[in-house]
């Protein structure tokens, strides 16, 4: 990475919320992004809005694997979208996180609020954070684990950084982050410590 995408990924991180998708179906919208976390993990995050009560959706899926595997294969990032489903009233939104030249794509039925991930169907009134380890080996992607972190409070939801609130509030989620390793890039591995220490518990 280039002394450019180094002072880019840094800017990223210095605003409080990177917006990289919108999504507006018929029953709500919503909003995604994703960013680079650790050596290893890159996060993505997706926050959906029902127009009809008001309640807010949210999920952080935290993709880990080998060191500086987010750096290849070109740039990266996420966009999202929405509409209706299963006739009036139906809301369904998806969101693709693209890095290191490999993407993965999210499905939401916000109705019976599952995503599908990895073909995998989640309860999302379950579950709001999930860990996806490997994603650059030779088998594939896997989901190695599923949380429930308390939503920020709304008081609070604007101002701070979501994916920075829930792995701050939440030690083995900072634990799986892998801040301990290193990349070869001089300039990336530099600003891994500041990025580390704005999440760190």
């Amino acid at each position: 990475m280039t002394l450019t995408g180094g002072l880019v990924l840094a800017g990223l991180w210095a605003m409080p919320v990177a917006l990289s998708g919108q999504a507006r179906g018929f029953g709500g919208g919503g909003t995604s992004t994703s960013r680079v976390a650790s050596p290893a993990v890159v996060a993505s995050w997706m926050s959906h809005e029902n127009y009809v009560d008001g309640k807010a959706t949210t999920l952080l899926v935290l993709w880990r694997g080998t060191p500086g595997w987010f750096t290849k294969g070109g740039g990266g990032g996420s966009s999202g979208g929405g509409g209706s489903a299963g006739g009036a009233g139906g809301s369904s939104g998806y969101q693709y996180v693209s890095e290191g030249g490999l993407t993965f794509t999210l499905e939401f039925d916000y109705d019976k609020k599952v995503v599908k991930i990895l073909n995998q169907e989640i309860s999302l009134t379950e579950t709001n954070v999930v860990l996806v380890d490997f994603v650059d080996s030779t088998n594939g992607p896997a989901i190695v684990g599923y949380r429930w972190v308390d939503p920020v409070p709304p008081a609070q939801s604007s101002p701070v950084d979501p994916v920075v609130a829930v792995v701050k509030r939440t030690p083995e989620l900072f634990e799986y982050l892998r801040c301990d390793l290193s990349l070869p890039d001089p300039v990336m591995n530099a600003m891994m410590p500041i990025i580390c220490g704005l999440m760190r518990p």
